[in-house]
């Protein structure tokens, strides 16, 4: 018991071997017992027992949970800036009377600099929120994705993205300018490691049938042979289903299919409210389904049939959505959540057991976004994206089963982040990134002015 981790003083980035009680792969239910994981130019190079390593490894980790960088699938980084904004409202309320009308006063309306200002602080704060607690690759939708992108570079972490998510307010002419920026955007991003590209039309109620031609039209002429993740918001709400067919007479999801929208790229957000033909759809597209099952719960938008999604064979990742709706980014308080609540609906406690949970906020998340070849579980060979917890904690024990430990308890701890073999959260304190408190607090006193001009609750 205690987290004693008994390591010589040592510089963090000459790390290449890693002593750890417990190394959960996700590659299977087991869990390793005494090994250690070895690097070598970023790769893991070796998992084996550490009675047949050779030498002393360079990190103890005796009290410790070795696992892979989580990835959140679905969420909006500089909405950091607006945590607990607009709380206990419903989505629409939220969304059309007090997210839409501040992200046009400091987004949209704003000058570029102080618009890409915004992006760039809260992008700062989620980035480090996400290391602290073990998210080494995110997949987001938002704004002046080039600051995001920025912000992630600097932190070491993997993001999916584009410029801009795509909404459509009437304007042609813009519409189809912001297309272009993304294309571009994502054409020179094809390359990059750490910065992979999407297609991110906010949703079919924001984006009507039409455009979202246009949009893949000129993603397929510029974009053919990269792999390029469709990301976007799915059958939320019961409200947002109606009104579309009340308006096209389609839901959101035949839209999609219609226009070869829904397929293994497609990254489908919260599908909430999905009937059984429209699971069996979606498993036989290989659609991707990001769960987040906090943000469903606090915007009261219901709870998502993932027992029956998984039953039919869809991959279902998990996201955290944005801190304005969620109001954390932490992924291991996703895994509880989407764990518990997949029991407590069904009624079945074997729904969702710890081991699938893990696999959900790692490798399945990295088989969504197109990286299970490269990350997202570990095994030789792969990308050294690693992350410890400590279970060592009185408020943890005893431990009979590690992973449930780390799903269902809250006294666990990220004490270690790597990306890439590289030391990013050494010992629980973030080596990458710091924030800029005072540009942000500035931001944060031009929110509370705005504020007071919406409608209050």
């Amino acid at each position: 018991m205690g987290s004693s981790m008994s390591n010589p003083t040592r510089d963090p980035s000459q790390i290449r071997s890693i002593s750890a009680r417990w190394i959960a792969t996700a590659e299977s239910s087991e869990v390793l017992e005494n090994h250690v994981l070895c690097i070598e130019n970023g790769r893991i190079r070796a998992i084996l027992p550490k009675s047949q390593f050779g030498g002393e490894p360079d990190l103890h980790l005796p009290t410790h949970v070795l696992i892979p960088g989580l990835v959140n699938a679905h969420t909006h980084t500089p909405m950091s800036l607006l945590r607990g904004y607009a709380d206990d409202l419903p989505l629409n309320e939220w969304l059309f009377e007090h997210i839409f009308p501040t992200e046009g006063k400091f987004v949209f309306e704003a000058p570029v600099d102080e618009a890409k200002e915004f992006v760039r602080r809260g992008s700062e704060l989620a980035c480090y929120e996400m290391l602290k607690t073990g998210t080494t690759i995110f997949n987001d939708m938002y704004f002046h994705g080039d600051a995001t992108a920025s912000v992630a570079r600097q932190a070491g972490m993997k993001a999916v993205l584009t410029q801009a998510g795509l909404l459509y307010f009437g304007d042609d002419a813009a519409f189809s300018a912001l297309v272009k920026q993304n294309v571009d955007f994502c054409s020179a991003l094809a390359p990059d490691s750490h910065v992979r590209p999407s297609l991110l039309p906010h949703s079919v109620y924001m984006v009507p049938e039409e455009k979202l031609q246009e949009v893949k039209a000129a993603y397929d002429e510029a974009c053919s042979g990269t792999h390029v993740v469709i990301h976007t918001h799915l059958h939320e709400t019961k409200k947002e289903i109606e009104d579309l067919f009340a308006k096209t007479g389609k839901s959101a999801i035949d839209a999609l299919d219609s226009l070869g929208l829904l397929n293994s790229r497609t990254v489908a957000a919260h599908c909430v409210h999905m009937t059984d033909d429209e699971i069996k759809l979606m498993a036989e597209r290989n659609a991707n389904v990001a769960h987040c099952p906090r943000s469903n719960l606090k915007l009261g938008s219901g709870i998502a049939r993932i027992a029956a999604m998984l039953e039919a064979g869809v991959n279902v990742c998990l996201g955290t959505d944005g801190a304005s709706s969620n109001n954390t980014l932490d992924m291991l308080t996703e895994m509880q959540y989407a764990a518990m609540i997949a029991k407590g609906s069904t009624g079945d406690p074997t729904v969702l057991p710890a081991h699938e949970v893990l696999e959900m906020a790692t490798i399945r998340g990295a088989r969504a976004l197109g990286l299970d070849k490269e990350t997202g579980s570990l095994r030789v060979g792969k990308a050294a994206d690693l992350v410890a917890v400590d279970l060592g904690s009185i408020e943890a024990s005893p431990i009979f089963d590690p992973l449930g430990q780390l799903i269902y308890t809250n006294c666990r701890q990220v004490s270690h982040v790597w990306i890439d073999g590289q030391s990013v959260v050494y010992e629980g304190k973030v080596l990458t990134l710091s924030v800029d408190s005072a540009a942000t607090d500035d931001i944060v006193a031009k929110l509370q002015d705005f504020r007071r001009s919406l409608p209050s609750k």
